[in-house]
């Protein structure tokens, strides 16, 4: 994987921007993002388009060779901004509603002018994905793409972008220097810094991996805040849904009645004036119905939108993980590992001395809300809760079971535990967690109720 990145706030995130972001696509069409497809997905297709093998397609589900090439593009972000927004004032806060904000053909044209560079220097044919974010701080572009070498029709590395690192990074200095001249000269925007003028030095492999760890955690971050927006979505998406339903039903009944007035019009015994104020006032009341029906719609659109995008976004988030995952290796990755499971049974031990000199203090309807909640519990013997929990998300509930016996736990039916589809990973840890702590639970101990 290899970036060339200009874009230092890559993990803000927009909603209300989303809907901004486009692709170029073959030929230099711009159109909205196509989301129907993973990046991998893309590459298969690609790749079988050219009759070209993967060297990673080995059956083993190790990936030995660098095979994708990822450039970030960008600029100055007051430049940015300018293609992007024109005049119109974006609020970087966090939270902030910029749904009112439109794109300028500018960022367009300037994305097209990216692509056709790429095209000529790597083949157009080899171009997976060209994305333009505009809801991050600063406008960019990722492109991922083979590296073919087609003089023999197959994946090089070493062929497109040189062999080593020298060769790579004269390679890199080539490319910022064409790309400057051939595009960015035209629209304002400068060359990077190059390292052999500012006498940078490059990273040592740890500092690197260090860089990749700190990027996960900032990944997971926007994937829990991503996770928080859909949920919120959904929920919203729910109440309007119930909404328009209702008023449908009022808009149906209102017509239903104004038909059986326009029947009466006329007839005998029938008090025309009448029938016409009530016309009147139901035909009043429709309109302020068919208002509230396209606010409620649009609003249904929004919400619908900021799921699609939010999802859209959630699955570039996995891509990105499990690249930066698989670069950092499998030996640093059980590291990783290894240290996380250490520091966590720390930390339980931690919370768990510090709590013993409060139990003392604890009135017996302090001590009883704890007992309930499960709090004691978990805290006198995290390790084992853990334990269990971990059998029963990987669904190992005969064993979960045995297990939570054998250290005196309380016997509970298991039978149909499994993941919900609709579930996500924290809901289903909070809830295989709780299901293990009233399993590690002393048989003979039982819940007191407050009454």
């Amino acid at each position: 994987m290899r970036k060339i990145s200009q874009v230092a706030d890559y993990f803000f995130y927009d909603p209300t921007r989303a809907k901004l972001n486009f692709e170029v696509v073959r030929g230099g069409i711009v159109q909205p993002i196509d989301t129907s497809k993973s990046i991998a997905q893309k590459v298969a297709e690609n790749l079988a388009g050219l009759g070209i093998k993967d060297p990673n397609s080995n059956g083993d589900g190790k990936r030995k060779y660098r095979t994708i090439a990822k450039f970030i593009f960008g600029g100055n972000r007051e430049r940015m901004h300018e293609l992007a927004f024109g005049n119109q004032k974006v609020d970087l806060t966090k939270g902030a509603d910029n749904s009112g904000i439109t794109r300028c053909k500018d960022i367009e044209d300037w994305a097209r002018d990216v692509y056709n560079f790429m095209a000529r220097r790597y083949g157009e044919e080899n171009i997976i994905s060209f994305y333009v974010h505009l809801d991050e701080k600063n406008p960019h572009i990722h492109c991922t793409m083979v590296p073919v070498d087609a003089t023999r029709n197959r994946i090089s590395w070493k062929s497109v972008f040189g062999d080593g690192r020298e060769a790579e990074s004269a390679n890199m200095t080539t490319l910022h220097s064409d790309l400057l001249e051939q595009v960015n000269k035209k629209w304002g925007l400068e060359r990077g810094s190059n390292m052999a003028e500012t006498g940078a030095r490059h990273r040592s492999t740890e500092e690197y991996k260090r860089e990749l760890v700190s990027e996960v955690c900032e990944l997971e971050t926007t994937r829990q805040g991503l996770l928080r927006q859909i949920h919120r979505a959904e929920i919203k998406l729910k109440g309007i849904s119930t909404m328009i339903a209702h008023l449908n039903e009022r808009r149906q009944a209102i017509q239903d009645e104004i038909d059986q007035i326009a029947r009466q019009f006329g007839q005998d015994g029938c008090d025309n004036a009448a029938l016409a104020s009530r016309m009147a006032a139901l035909r009043s009341e429709m309109e302020a119905v068919k208002e509230k029906l396209a606010l409620r719609q649009q609003m249904l659109e929004d919400a619908e939108r900021t799921i699609l995008a939010a999802r859209a976004r959630l699955a570039a988030l996995k891509q990105e993980h499990a690249e930066i995952r698989e670069h950092l290796g499998t030996d640093f990755n059980h590291q990783t590992t290894e240290l996380q499971k250490n520091l966590l049974a720390t930390y339980n031990d931690m919370v768990a001395s510090s709590w013993e000199p409060v139990r003392p203090t604890l009135t017996e309807q302090q001590r009883r809300i704890l007992d309930e909640s499960g709090f004691t519990h978990l805290t006198d013997n995290a390790a084992g809760v853990i334990n269990c929990a971990l059998l029963l998300s990987l669904n190992c509930i005969r064993e979960a079971t045995a297990y939570a016996e054998s250290n005196g736990g309380s016997t509970v039916n298991n039978q149909g535990w499994r993941r919900d589809k609709d579930e996500d990973d924290e809901q289903w840890w909070r809830r295989c967690i709780a299901r293990s702590a009233a399993m590690m639970r002393p048989g003979g101990k039982k819940r007191q109720r407050g009454r």
